[in-house]
């Protein structure tokens, strides 16, 4: 499960393993018309295959994410965003009954604990939302590669 596009991603550790697949297997893939090659995502820190052509001004999520962190440092000069937030603190405060409903359920849990905590920010609550999926998904995949075994 890739935390940046949240899809099920086949992950390479380099450009040329995944070459290798293109060569080997890229006529058995349904390209919808495109063709197919590498691209590193900076979220997996590995490499995963598109049909979908490469945008110069394409920007991952992640990097979005840095982007939207730092202006919103710019914007108010240097306060208000928290430096650290201890989102794996977080993802173990909500109760496993929500976790396992899926995002829907962990979305109204994080509107509730903004509430709460006094979290106003969109930019903030974007940022807490966005890396608690990331632990959702990864707890996902893991699960998921635990129960192939």
């Amino acid at each position: 499960m890739c935390p940046e596009c949240f899809k099920q991603k086949m992950l390479f550790e380099t450009q040329k393993q995944a070459d290798n697949f293109i060569k080997w297997n890229g006529d058995d893939i349904d390209t919808h018309g495109g063709e197919l090659r590498p691209y590193y995502c900076p979220a997996c820190g590995g490499w995963h295959i598109s049909s979908k052509p490469y945008k110069e001004a394409y920007a991952h999520n992640t990097e979005n994410l840095i982007r939207r962190y730092e202006t919103s440092i710019k914007n108010k000069g240097g306060i208000e965003m928290p430096l650290t937030i201890d989102y794996e603190k977080i993802f173990k405060e909500i109760p496993e009954s929500i976790l396992n409903e899926g995002k829907k359920s962990v979305r109204n849990y994080l509107t509730e604990y903004f509430a709460f905590k006094g979290i106003e920010n969109k930019s903030n609550q974007d940022t807490i939302r966005h890396n608690i999926y990331k632990l959702l998904n990864k707890r996902i995949y893991d699960n998921f590669q635990i129960n192939r075994k």
